[in-house]
């Protein structure tokens, strides 16, 4: 089977590494029923975006995890220089990270933004044209992010653009349930 390609990330706090790993979802007893004589290889897997502790004492533990919808699409994890986000950037078009409330059709989202402590997704990059190959978080804390695209365009994009791009769509959402 084929699975996402990326990197690993350590922490710049030297406590935690960041890594996408496949795993088969927990079953319960009565779900063994149907799956008697089924080869393992042949279950469903889903991916989690997992962040493993690297600590004297808990080194290898599951510090937080997260399910990640197109993980085979996803190209790059990295740690916000704070430590405190994860970013997750996507170089495929998937029907999973397609964003519906956008005014534009064929509008996905290439970048996703998880805070640790909680692994709830704070902020979302949403993009018509491109895909990206590589993507990192400024080096400044609240410096933004900067992504490279397959059609070899490099883009830099601040906190807050990503927090009105995020706030349009929520109005969106509001005007549409109303």
């Amino acid at each position: 089977r084929g699975g996402p390609r990326v990197s690993v990330d350590f922490s710049p706090c030297g406590r935690w590494v960041a890594a996408c790993v496949v795993c088969q979802p927990p079953l319960d007893p009565e779900d063994f029923q149907g799956l008697v004589g089924i080869p393992t290889a042949d279950l469903p897997l889903i991916y989690e975006l997992r962040v493993y502790s690297v600590e004297r004492g808990t080194f290898g533990e599951v510090v937080q995890s997260q399910i990640i919808r197109a993980a085979h699409c996803l190209t790059c994890i990295q740690f916000s220089p704070t430590s405190e986000h994860l970013l997750l950037a996507y170089g495929r078009r998937h029907v999973s990270l397609y964003c519906p409330f956008q005014v534009f059709r064929g509008v996905y989202t290439i970048v996703e933004v998880y805070r640790v402590r909680d692994m709830r997704l704070v902020r979302h990059l949403p993009s018509q044209e491109d895909e990206v190959n590589v993507a990192c978080f400024h080096p400044s804390p609240g410096g933004g992010l900067l992504y490279g695209t397959k059609a070899g365009k490099l883009r830099l994009v601040r906190h807050e653009q990503m927090v009105a791009r995020v706030g349009e769509e929520a109005l969106r959402e509001e005007h549409e349930n109303e």
